[in-house]
Order: structure tokens, then C-alpha cells, then sequence
């Protein structure tokens, strides 16, 4: 019993420390979320190298309003596509666990605000062209920047968070009662 109890206090423990997540199934898990987190992937790895490269623009020497434009086109159609993925992953948010319910809306959220900030500066740019680099519009680039790396990081916690669970179950229905 002892080890049942240590046992649940390491999975506790495990729980409150990571972030939410999955990718090893425990029976309650629903793969679909996996696989939606995992097709969102990519798309994010491209709103990040788009997004770092329009924060490099904001220097007051940098490029033409067009190359901004032509950027910020790139990331809009790629969160375009999150959107997609997201709607695909709010779909199966009744038939998930808790947790996934859980990180799916906090996946959610930081996608939905990285669509509003993006249509900000896509609506500043516009109004704007002729000087890109004026305030908001840095500050918007940044807040892509650091919307989008703090989406990466939460699907990649969940995504190993739902890893170790399912270790640790597995661990716990090898015990003895």
C-alpha cells in the first residue's frame, strides 16, 4: 500500500510540476487531441521563423512597407490554418479527459490571441505604410513573437505532460493492491 501511496503522490507531484498534456494515451485520453496538437505543430514552426523575422524588421532602417506586408500575409494564412486545426481541436473537446479539456483551452486561447494581435498589426501596417516601425506596430511584432513561442511551449508541455501520465499509469496498474 505504501508504494501505491508514493506512487500517487510522484503522479500528483508529476501533475502540478508539467504542464497539461498528451501523446502516450492513458485509457481516458483522447488520441484525436493528440493529433491535432501534433498537426499544429508544424504550422506553429513556421508562425515562429515568420514571426522572428518580422520582429528583425522592426529596426527603423529595415525593410519596405511591401516586405512587411509579404510577411505578415505569410504568418496570416498560417494562423489561418491554426484556426482551422484549433476548431479540429475544440471538437473533440467533450470526449476528452479533464486535462485535455483543460490544455485545450488554454491552446485555444493563446491561438485566438495571437489571431486578434495579428489582425492589429495587419490593420496597423495597413494604415501605416509608409512607416512600418511607428509605435504600436513593434510592439505588436513582439507580442506575435511571444504569443507564438508561448503557444509552442504549451503544446509541446501538454504533449510530453500526456507522456509521462501515461507511464505513470502504467506504473500504478503494475503495483500491487
Amino acid at each position: 500500500m505504501k508504494s501505491r501511496t508514493v506512487l500517487s503522490g510522484v503522479l500528483w507531484l508529476a501533475s502540478a510540476a508539467l504542464p497539461v498534456g498528451l501523446h502516450a494515451q492513458a485509457a481516458t485520453d483522447n488520441p484525436s487531441v493528440t493529433a491535432q496538437l501534433d498537426a499544429a505543430k508544424p504550422i506553429i514552426a513556421k508562425i515562429k521563423k515568420d514571426a522572428a523575422e518580422l520582429q528583425s524588421f522592426s529596426s527603423s532602417s529595415g525593410p519596405s512597407w511591401a516586405s512587411h506586408a509579404a510577411v505578415l500575409t505569410r504568418i496570416k494564412d498560417d494562423v489561418n490554418k491554426l484556426q482551422e486545426n484549433i476548431r479540429g481541436l475544440q471538437s473533440h473537446r467533450t470526449v476528452a479527459s479533464p486535462w485535455q479539456q483543460d490544455a485545450i483551452d488554454r491552446v485555444t486561447s493563446l491561438a485566438n490571441d495571437l489571431a486578434t494581435n495579428m489582425n492589429k498589426a495587419m490593420d496597423h501596417l495597413n494604415k501605416n505604410k509608409t512607416r512600418p516601425t511607428t509605435s504600436p506596430y513593434p510592439e505588436y511584432l513582439k507580442a506575435n513573437t511571444q504569443i507564438v513561442n508561448a503557444l509552442a511551449e504549451e503544446i509541446d508541455g501538454t504533449i510530453d505532460y500526456g507522456e509521462n501520465k501515461a507511464k505513470m499509469d502504467a506504473l500504478e496498474k503494475k503495483l500491487p493492491d
